[in-house]
């Protein structure tokens, strides 16, 4: 293993502290996306067509037996800064359509983020103040490790695997109750009985409290209530201001706070959109439901795609056709933004390829030059 650690690229937590053997892509890290995707990159995949591997690529004749449509959508999984700046420019001149890959429950909060605002907070800010954190949804999926760096933080973690409108509606309760009494009065909380009535009372006694969302978060059909009933009871949490009992500095009490952590995957894609644009808009995006091409390896519950650039290959159900790709942040350098957005870091090239760079192969599949 070298003695220097990079920043990993593939996933939104961008660890920093993963060390790579060079020869083969082990990892000491235990995390099975790094250490998968590592393997791919520096044990280079042949490109392939169907079921047969392909030594030389005709790039006029692959372009025609994809039967690609002239303007094909395109799902860019883990875009750099640069690669997110030449995607901007591609749909800006109508070359491509661009799919987010975003699941309901991120959509849904993305809405009510743009119309009512967001009080947030950073990873690192996180593990150094919170005192509690609930997590709702699945964070292991894309961002494998992120419980262990909340587990660093020595705060206790209550996990609700998919939150529903009713136990939202009962946390909205409780604290009416709280705000409407001026003595504070819980008497009719129950912390032992059911779920809302427990967080309650942790929030309550937390100086900080952090709500950490993960995929599928909230339930199948109530997304959009249940992202605005979050994001408001934050709100009103905060407004509030409620003391904790029997603690204070001098003579300001010390009151309970609660914000809200994501951890979003397609940071440098957005920020990009907004540097340029001041906006993320689906008519913009073009977002449509059905990729044609994909860069980078599949997430989550993938559609099968006529091309694949990069990534691991997810074999002929998935992808028609497969082509090896150089990867920023293994074989060459580039930036990319946590998916807190709250720090940009370096990408290092730590190794060779003979491939070129995933952007400059869409690029000639697209048929330039």
């Amino acid at each position: 293993m070298p003695s220097d650690p990079i920043v990993c690229p593939f996933c939104p937590l961008c660890c920093d502290d993963v060390r790579v053997d060079v020869a083969s892509g082990e990892t000491d890290v235990p995390c099975e996306l790094a250490q998968l995707e590592l393997a791919a990159a520096v044990q280079t995949l042949p490109a392939r067509i169907g079921s047969e591997s392909i030594d030389s690529i005709d790039w006029n004749a692959l372009g025609e037996s994809l039967s690609l449509h002239p303007t094909p959508v395109v799902e860019f999984n883990g875009a750099t800064i640069a690669e997110a700046k030449l995607l901007e420019t591609l749909v800006a001149e109508g070359r491509i359509q661009l799919r987010i890959a975003d699941a309901a429950s991120a959509r849904a909060l993305d809405q009510t983020i743009a119309r009512d605002g967001l009080l947030g907070t950073t990873l690192g800010d996180a593990v150094r103040r919170a005192e509690y954190f609930w997590v709702i949804g699945n964070l292991d999926q894309h961002t494998p490790r992120l419980k262990e760096r909340l587990n660093q933080s020595g705060a206790a973690l209550e996990y609700t695997p998919t939150a529903t409108i009713g136990l939202f509606s009962r946390l909205h309760e409780l604290l009416g109750g709280l705000a409407n009494d001026a003595a504070g009065n819980p008497a009719a909380i129950d912390p032992s009985g059911a779920e809302p009535d427990r967080l309650h009372e942790h929030f309550r006694n937390s100086r900080s409290t952090v709500v950490v969302v993960g995929e599928a978060a909230f339930e199948s059909g109530e997304e959009v209530i249940a992202g605005e009933m979050l994001l408001r009871w934050i709100a009103r949490w905060n407004e509030a201001a409620l003391p904790i009992t029997g603690e204070q500095e001098g003579d300001d009490p010390i009151v309970s706070r609660v914000t809200l952590l994501r951890l979003t995957a397609d940071q440098n894609l957005r920020t990009v959109i907004r540097w340029r644009n001041n906006q993320v808009s689906p008519s913009e995006l073009s977002s449509p439901p059905v990729a044609t091409i994909r860069v980078g390896s599949p997430v989550g519950d993938a559609a099968p795609v006529r091309l694949q650039i990069g990534g691991v290959d997810p074999g002929q159900s998935l992808a028609h056709a497969y082509l090896p790709a150089a990867v920023p942040g293994v074989h060459h350098a580039d930036t990319t933004i946590r998916g807190d957005g709250s720090v940009t870091l370096p990408l290092a090239g730590w190794t060779d390829s003979t491939d070129p760079r995933r952007a400059d192969v869409l690029q000639r599949v697209l048929g330039d030059a």
